[in-house]
């Protein structure tokens, strides 16, 4: 009984072994065109649905199910992306590199993205104006003073709007606006300062918001990842997710501004939109100007 017992053990033992030799991670996806149903993705007898950031792991098998479609990847310690199409179709992960302390960042930075972008949306958008990027459980959200372009949306209202920037109740900046986004361009933001929002709707409803402004040696940054070689789009968006998640959302506003201009990169799109309409309720906090 107890070399039975002994054995069944041992093959218990033997089982976690060959699991935890097949998850080995080796990669991500970056991005794709088309649907997930244009990609088939094999791991082992599961089939896993492919979504963007999503962990590869070593024996994984990507097939393409329609011509006109591609994905791209990438595989820890490269620095170049695989585009996987009907060409090298299917294409299986035989190796991985060592890990290193950045794909171990980079890793918990994928499960905070799929965090962001899985939060509900809001289903009803209201006749109120409503900007979610401005509000705060804590503190005003913060800015990195310097010259730049701002990029506000918003939620509710109805068109057109009428956007302005105000400092110490000045106006600095004024734009209209036939949707619920802008770009005000070129503002000099004077460090240590409090700013105010001001959107005004077609029907004379207002919203009034705000934010302060630091000096860049105050932001948070993770070195290793602004150090990379990876594609300025990807250490962006990394940088955004784990920036959004510091000091309570401070810097969620901040982390909106650094991916707003790569709208055509899936990731950042995908977490930008995520990070205005999120469904989090929230208290505002009054912002002096």
């Amino acid at each position: 009984m107890n070399e039975i017992i002994k054995n069944i053990f041992l093959g218990i033992i033997l089982s976690l072994w060959n699991i935890n030799l097949l998850a080995v991670d080796a990669g991500w996806i970056n991005n794709f065109n088309g649907n997930s149903d244009s990609y088939t993705i094999k791991r082992g007898n599961e089939t896993i649905v492919p979504t963007v950031f999503s962990i590869l792991q070593v024996g994984d098998i990507i097939s393409i199910n329609n011509a006109q479609d591609s994905i791209e990847i990438y595989l820890n310690g490269k620095e170049q992306p695989v585009q996987i199409n009907q060409q090298n179709s299917p294409f299986k992960i035989t190796q991985a590199t060592k890990v290193t302390e950045l794909w171990l960042w980079m890793k918990q930075r994928f499960n905070d993205w799929q965090q962001f972008t899985n939060v509900p949306l809001i289903s009803e958008i209201s006749q109120d104006i409503n900007m979610p990027l401005l509000n705060n459980t804590a503190e005003p959200v913060v800015l990195i003073a310097q010259d730049r372009d701002l990029y506000l949306q918003w939620q509710g209202g109805q068109p057109p709007y009428t956007v302005e920037i105000q400092k110490r109740f000045n106006p600095i900046s004024s734009k209209n606006s036939p949707i619920t986004a802008v770009k005000m361009d070129n503002i000099a933001f004077e460090a240590n300062s409090s700013y105010r929002i001001q959107i005004h709707d077609s029907k004379g409803k207002t919203f009034i918001g705000g934010f302060k402004t630091v000096e860049i040696n105050q932001a948070p940054i993770y070195k290793t990842i602004a150090d990379s070689k990876l594609p300025i789009e990807i250490i962006k968006t990394l940088q955004a997710i784990w920036l959004a998640k510091q000091n309570n959302g401070e810097w969620i506003f901040e982390a909106y501004q650094q991916i707003a201009p790569f709208e055509n990169y899936q990731p950042a799109k995908l977490l930008q939109n995520s990070l205005i309409r999120s469904q989090n309720t929230y208290i505002r906090r009054g912002i002096r100007g």
